[in-house]
């Protein structure tokens, strides 16, 4: 019986709706111009059945064609999915075997870097390093530059001494 009363009231509710949108005259126009158009399409397929006919066929057509390109679609992403886990660990031992090659790399260009450093750290002493000392001076110059400690003017005969000894 409950039933009975809940269709009811969905039809009487429904016929309320209906009533109250045909109260605008844009909407009763609207719906009095698509029941026209869907009558004249109704009276003409009813007549030409094959033509009806026709275009459920190339409806049908079109959905299969849709279905098989969806189809068609995801089983190429399937495998293009496929494809990306197998090589992911490829992918990974490639990028770990060139951080390793890039890490060798700079290692090295670091220990060549020290290297350079030293040989002109060898070749060309600096200012704040003392030129009088006998252990840095290698060509004999230990004689001049104690002899010109006591004048006052080593470190200018030095440093004389060593860009003579550049070029």
């Amino acid at each position: 019986m409950s039933q009975n009363k809940l269709m009811t009231g969905l039809l009487v509710g429904a016929a309320v709706g209906i009533i109250v949108s045909l109260l605008d005259r844009n909407t009763r126009d609207d719906v009095i111009q698509k029941s026209k158009k869907a009558t004249n399409n109704a009276k003409y397929y009813a007549s030409n059945r094959d033509e009806l006919v026709q275009a459920f066929q190339q409806q049908a057509e079109r959905a299969q064609n849709l279905y098989s390109r969806i189809s068609e679609d995801a089983s190429y992403v399937g495998s293009k999915v496929n494809e990306l886990k197998e090589m992911t660990p490829q992918v990974k031992e490639m990028a770990l075997e060139t951080k390793e090659a890039f890490m060798d790399t700079k290692d090295a260009v670091i220990e060549t870097k020290d290297d350079v450093i030293s040989a002109v750290k060898e070749d060309n002493p600096s200012p704040t390093s003392s030129l009088t000392d006998s252990s840095n001076s290698s060509t004999g110059s230990g004689n001049n530059s104690s002899s010109n400690k006591s004048s006052g003017t080593g470190y200018q005969s030095g440093s004389n001494s060593n860009t003579g000894n550049r070029s």
